[in-house]
């Protein structure tokens, strides 16, 4: 039944978002979504027994975080805030993407356009695949931490479809990594979250159908390259 539904609704819809990705790259000859970001070290905390965490490093684990604006509009027009993470486990990148959102039950997959980049809550939109069932991820600020740390620092928090958020972890923001450019981007890094899901946090066929399809019509439409994220 699953795979019914995916290719008889998912998949088409996938196809058509592709098309129009391929088509606005072409035209604005460059990435269509997400085009300006910064790219940031990051921080991974995770207690060493935290059981939830079953998808994600214990202890503190170098990660690499891209903040972009979906659209990007003018500064001080509200725009999605996109914030991609990325740590590697055995030498292989785990990309998890974010995006700014609710945090309510049904908000947590709405997208909510912002004029503050590092303002309210993150969702990845869509459930993840965990040994446990499927969970939706989510990021929000911690002022407290950020004060006492001087960095910013936003909640690591899971839940199920439709469950509490529950805090497991953390994830702390460094400055700028040596290679990027004077704006603090680097279009060398691309984030792929189906082809770079976390090797305990995959994806389902669905998402695939849907997400694929538009990363890779933004790679070929593209005169620059994109980093994946859309």
């Amino acid at each position: 039944m699953a795979g019914a539904i995916e290719e008889a609704v998912v998949r088409p819809v996938g196809t058509a978002l592709a098309a129009a990705t391929g088509a606005m790259a072409r035209a604005l000859g460059r990435r269509p979504l997400h085009p300006r970001g910064v790219l940031l070290r990051a921080t991974l905390v995770v207690a060493e027994d935290e059981a939830g965490a079953v998808a994600v490093p214990q202890g503190r684990t170098d990660a690499l975080v891209r903040v972009s604006l979906a659209v990007g509009l003018p500064r001080g027009c509200p725009d999605v805030v996109g914030l991609a993470v990325r740590w590697t486990d055995g030498g292989a990148p785990q990309d998890v993407l974010f995006s700014s959102a609710g945090s309510g039950r049904v908000t947590r997959y709405v997208l909510a356009p912002r004029r503050r980049l590092m303002h309210g809550a993150f969702s990845t939109l869509m459930p993840l695949r965990s040994p446990h069932g499927p969970v939706v991820l989510g990021l929000r600020p911690d002022p407290g931490a950020t004060r006492a740390r001087g960095t910013p620092v936003l909640e690591v928090l899971e839940a199920s479809p439709i469950g509490p958020w529950r805090r497991f972890g953390a994830i702390e923001l460094h400055g700028p990594p040596a290679g990027t450019t004077r704006d603090g981007d680097d279009p060398a890094v691309r984030f792929d979250p189906t082809r770079n899901a976390p090797r305990l946090l995959g994806t389902y066929a669905w998402e695939d159908a849907l997400r694929a399809p538009v990363y890779a019509a933004a790679r070929r439409g593209s005169l620059v390259r994109d980093d994946g994220q859309s």
